[in-house]
């Protein structure tokens, strides 16, 4: 008998024990507090509105996209209550849910609308999925708002350029070219490929112009020691062996 209540005593204990944990404050960014369940509520909260954004990304609902990605102008409507959420076709039920009264609940901006760097569940941000899905309206818009250009695949670990490349977005790898030149050469987390193995590996001679364009350098070393020529003839990719390797003369000219 004795043995059973201390049992249900240590039982109760850690109980208790928990339930104090897990209701206890924790310090925000802005200095505010908030207990565990407000924080997994509203973890909740972003992560179904990702599921409604991304799934609108890949889908190009991009009026759906503009409406909720955190930008100043949504951040003023939002407190202003002047956000008005709707489709392409200005409906506002959209993939099943009433938006206004279902998806943008009176909650604050930070509940409401989407940051550009956001990443759901699974590792995928805005940027790789609109790269991924070829909705380069939005890939711009994400960019102009601060998204990260190095962020990974989740599944491949491959840069936001590499990602364009290897899904022969050419729009895509232009837009993120001229928007930081300095990916051209960057290698992969994974293989340390470069963006121009990925293009060579497509046989995308578009791409391969472009990227040497931008100043893809051809005899940078992955992680196993091969390069974008190597890949080149050994897969019989005939003209893109020829602009990789006058690309090469053209590099050892201007060192030499």
């Amino acid at each position: 008998m004795k043995k059973n209540i201390r049992v249900y005593s240590i039982f109760f204990m850690f109980l208790f024990v928990t339930v104090n944990i897990f209701s206890a404050k924790e310090n925000t960014n802005n200095g505010k507090t908030i207990d565990f369940v407000e924080k997994f509520r509203l973890e909740q909260i972003i992560d179904e509105k990702l599921k409604f954004f991304f799934s609108a990304i890949r889908n190009h609902n991009n009026k759906y996209v503009k409406m909720l990605l955190n930008t100043e102008e949504n951040r003023q409507a939002i407190k202003k209550r002047e956000l008005k959420l709707t489709d392409e076709k200005n409906n506002k039920r959209v993939y099943g849910v009433d938006l206004e009264l279902e998806v943008f609940p009176l909650y604050d901006e930070k509940e409401v609308l989407i940051d550009v760097n956001s990443r759901d569940r699974y590792g995928y941000t805005p940027i790789i999925v609109a790269i991924e899905s070829g909705n380069n309206e939005i890939l711009k818009l994400l960019i102009e708002n601060g998204a990260d250009l190095r962020e990974k695949h989740p599944v491949f670990g491959r840069l936001t350029l590499h990602t364009a490349c290897y899904f022969q977005n050419e729009e895509a790898a232009e837009i993120l070219l001229k928007a930081d030149p300095s990916l051209v050469n960057t290698k992969s987390g994974t293989d340390g490929w470069t963006p121009l193995q990925d293009a060579t590996l497509r046989s995308n001679t578009r791409l391969v112009k472009l990227l040497l364009s931008y100043g893809a350098n051809p005899m940078i070393k992955d992680d196993n020691g091969g390069t974008a020529i190597d890949m080149a003839t050994q897969f019989g990719k005939g003209e893109i062996v020829k602009l990789l390797r006058d690309k090469v003369k053209e590099i050892r000219k201007e060192n030499y």
